[in-house]
């Protein structure tokens, strides 16, 4: 088994889209299909937000799209520079546990790195053990004194006065 990244492109934009509805499915998490789409085509637009790739398999001389990985770019001073997150590693569930993560994380950690990323994050559902696991056996540590925390953010319709 041959396993390989691949950077999606505008053409592939269904096919893609397909994976991350499966993703969103499989959490259980809320989905804005419109706001999706353009977020990702936004970043298949701009590279300096971040990266996207398919997790392609190569077996028995067939190809198959396994999943994808989409790492988002950030800066932080405590990392010295660019970092990434690892913002989606979705795995369809008849990939799953048959090693490509275990031979992606180096593929992908080597595409970064080419790309001046510092250190890469990720979030995992806490009762997940096994993704825990699984990440931290990769050398990932959990920042057990840390808490993620988001806010959904709205444009505001109220006119802002400057006063000079």
């Amino acid at each position: 088994m041959n396993i390989s990244l691949s950077t999606p492109t505008l053409s592939s934009l269904n096919k893609f889209l397909k994976l991350i509805d499966e993703l969103f499915d499989y959490e259980a998490l809320p989905q804005k299909a419109e706001q999706t789409t353009q977020a990702v085509k936004q970043l298949l637009n701009d590279p300096e937000l971040g990266q996207a790739w398919f997790i392609e398999v190569e077996q028995h001389g067939m190809k198959y799209i396994a999943g994808h990985i989409i790492v988002s770019y950030s800066f932080s001073l405590e990392h010295g520079g660019k970092i990434g997150l690892i913002d989606q590693f979705y795995l369809k569930s008849e990939w799953r546990q048959h090693g490509i993560g275990t031979e992606l994380l180096p593929q992908l950690e080597t595409l970064v790195i080419q790309d001046s990323v510092k250190a890469l994050s990720l979030e995992v559902n806490i009762g997940n053990a096994g993704a825990r696991n699984f990440y931290e056996k990769h050398g990932f540590t959990p920042r057990r004194q840390f808490c993620m925390m988001t806010k959904i953010l709205t444009e505001s319709h109220i006119a802002l006065t400057a006063i000079s």
